[in-house]
């Protein structure tokens, strides 16, 4: 027991500790040691703060002068301000309409101020193209890429601190075509925060922590120039700077900018040079600032058939154009508003004069007007021989055809042909509008080797005036006229009796009516009825008459044949044996519709009683009709019968078959107004109720 009482334990060893002595002396050796580290943690962590806000404001000094670089590149002209306008919208320095400068007025600071190329996509893809400025001077499409092209402003400024990235886009810049040829893919920019629906887009931010004199823009003439061009910043002068800024081609900026970053000052500079796209292109700039565009000049033309064209060259920023014209000195009416096209059309009738006048548009005004231009539709336009017909010359009239005022067609000529002719070819072609809308047949004149006789001609629906019987020696295409398809004129049936039916087969039906200037136009090919002299075979109603019988040629079974029309209004048949067919195709004046004039007989002919007495007259639509029944003269071919007077006379010879004694007989009229006996004419009575012309002079 006493052993183990011995090897008990000591109180004094059951556990060491520190004394409050050692305490106190090891307690600020830990403080300063924590103290050691925390600084030598925070100097790390200021370090690294401070390297990595160096970096960060290195790359974005870098970024954003390889943004300035890159439009300075596709840049056509520096300039000492913004030359898009800014009014209306909140793209200004102040974000309003205030423009900007290139030079420091004390509080704004420098500005790198450039005109570039609007494109159709991000300008450094190579499939981006230029947007093209409409009608500058050509429209859009393959010629456009000779038209000016749309341009915009990139503007680099400080403001807050802040270098940012303006693009200031014209007002009109997302018209579409009534401006240019595509939409830019340009936006323009406000700055944050600014609301105006013009704006599509936010300002980009690219450099914080600068003040205005930290934004440094230098030029130069050349690429390889040292030396500055003072002029392209003076404060004192912008014309000085805008004259100064067009012959230089490279521009430098400068970026410096610094701040405390943990207590540690880090500052940061670059430099950036460049020379713009293109040397040459100063002067597209002045362009994009829209002015009111030049008064057009315009001229006119014609085109067959009865077409005023007007034509202009393409005026330097107009976007579109707005034609004014009138027809026979009327008023004038609007024919074209905002049409980009540098033309104008408008058809009139023969002889008609047609007036236009063309205004420029853009979007700062409407230019004065042009003209007013005139000219006059001819009289006649020449008809397209087909087959080997030509015109016969030697003063006879040439193949034409003409429309009235009053819508009428109206053809003439006295032509021959190379060789035999076959029935059922084409002489000439009429162009559309100028077609009947049924077959139409005509009797006529011709040379055979006999003698002249009665030839036919038929008109088709397709425009072909189309041989049927005669010689191809001489035919003459006098007494051919009709109403149109392409006409208001509305027509109304007529029912043919004693036997007589519509042939139809294509042929026009029995029908009648009225033209504006008073003729009464008869239309059809009748068959099978009795062809007793003054048997009736259609009859036209009260005001569709005459005021004195007439006999008018016709043709029937290929040969000659006459119409009477009498004072009741019926259209008879004069006898001719043959029915088969017979045409009604034949036109009058009736009563109270122009004024007649005696004609004064000669070679002792005289009027016949009862019929109507030898007189013409002139319709207001230029047509001058002559009528009567003569008899007892001189028949001899080349005899004068009569004259007409000055008005009242063709421009060349015309030849026409007439009726005398219900057979075939020939009449010519000359320019100088003689109405001369031909072949077939009759002491017994002979007819001058087929004559009908336009008066030329």
């Amino acid at each position: 027991m006493g052993r183990m009482l011995k090897n008990k334990p000591s109180s004094t060893s059951l556990g060491h500790g520190f004394t409050i002595v050692e305490m106190l002396i090891i307690a600020p050796i830990v403080i300063l040691t924590i103290g050691a580290f925390v600084t030598v943690i925070v100097n790390m962590t200021g370090d690294v703060l401070a390297t990595r806000s160096s970096n960060v404001l290195a790359y974005s000094i870098q970024d954003a002068l390889n943004r300035i670089e890159d439009d300075v590149k596709l840049s056509t002209t520096f300039l000492e301000a913004n030359n898009v306008s800014l009014a209306g919208s909140h793209q200004g320095f102040d974000d309003n309409v205030a423009n900007f400068a290139n030079v420091d007025n004390g509080t704004n600071g420098n500005m790198l101020i450039l005109n570039t190329l609007a494109t159709t996509g991000n300008p450094l893809s190579p499939t981006s193209g230029l947007i093209y400025l409409t009608g500058q001077p050509n429209a859009c499409g393959a010629t456009q890429n000779q038209n000016t092209p749309m341009t915009m402003n990139v503007i680099y400024f400080v403001k807050n601190n802040t270098l940012w990235r303006r693009t200031i886009m014209p007002s009109n810049y997302a018209a579409g075509l009534t401006v240019s040829c595509n939409i830019p893919w340009q936006q323009p920019s406000c700055a944050p925060g600014v609301t105006d629906s013009f704006c599509k887009t936010q300002d980009v931010r690219l450099v914080d922590n600068l003040k205005p004199s930290d934004f440094v823009v230098q030029y130069f003439n050349t690429a390889d120039a040292t030396a500055a061009n003072s002029a392209a910043v003076d404060p004192t002068s912008a014309s000085n700077r805008h004259v100064a800024l067009q012959s230089t081609q490279t521009a430098s900026a400068t970026i410096n900018t610094s701040k405390t970053v943990a207590g540690r000052q880090i500052s940061q500079a670059g430099t950036m040079r460049a020379t713009r796209l293109d040397i040459n292109s100063s002067t597209i700039a002045d362009i994009v600032v829209a002015t009111t565009p030049a008064t057009p000049t315009v001229t006119a033309s014609f085109s067959v058939p009865n077409t005023a064209n007007f034509t202009w060259p393409a005026v330097p920023g107009a976007t579109s154009y707005t034609v004014n014209y009138n027809i026979a000195g009327g008023t004038y009416v609007n024919g074209s508003t905002g049409s980009v096209a540098t033309s104008f059309s408008m058809t009139a009738a023969n002889n008609q004069s047609v007036c236009a006048t063309v205004y420029a548009v853009n979007s700062a005004g409407t230019s004065a007007a042009s003209g007013p231009t005139c000219m006059t539709i001819p009289l006649w336009n020449g008809l397209v021989y087909q087959n080997n017909w030509s015109d016969y010359g030697n003063g006879y009239a040439t193949g034409a055809y003409t429309m009235t005022s009053s819508g009428v067609v109206v053809i003439k000529g006295l032509t021959k042909r190379a060789g035999t002719p076959s029935s059922g070819e084409a002489i000439a072609i009429l162009p559309v509008g100028y077609r009947p809308s049924e077959a139409l047949m005509f009797g006529t004149s011709t040379g055979a080797s006999g003698g002249d006789t009665t030839a036919r001609i038929d008109i088709n629906t397709n425009g072909a005036i189309t041989y049927a019987t005669g010689s191809g020696n001489w035919l003459s295409l006098e007494k051919i006229m009709f109403i149109p398809s392409a006409t208001s004129y509305a027509w109304s049936a007529l029912t043919p009796f004693n036997g007589w039916v519509n042939f139809n087969s294509g042929f026009a039906s029995a029908g009648y009516t009225r033209d504006s200037a008073g003729h009464v136009f008869i239309k059809g090919l009748v068959a099978n009825g009795t062809t007793t002299d003054g048997t009736p075979i259609v009859t036209v109603p009260s005001g569709y008459s005459t005021d004195s019988y007439l006999h008018i040629a016709s043709t029937s079974n290929n040969t000659f044949d006459d119409v009477g029309v009498d004072t009741s209004g019926n259209i008879v048949a004069k006898g001719n044996a043959l029915n088969s067919y017979k045409s009604l195709q034949i036109s009058y004046l009736p009563p109270g519709y122009a004024t007649w004039y005696p004609l004064t007989l000669q070679s002792g002919w005289l009027p016949r009683a009862g019929f109507a007495v030898p007189s013409y007259a002139k319709t207001a639509d230029g047509i001058v009709t002559v009528r009567g029944l003569i008899d007892s003269g001189n028949a001899t071919a080349g005899l004068t019968i009569t004259n007409l007077p000055p008005g009242y006379r063709p421009k060349e010879t015309h030849i026409f078959e007439e009726a005398c004694v219900n057979a075939y007989c020939r009449m010519d009229v000359y320019p100088d107004g003689r109405i001369v006996a031909g072949g077939g004419v009759s002491t017994s009575w002979s007819s001058l109720d087929s004559i009908s012309f336009m008066a030329e002079q």
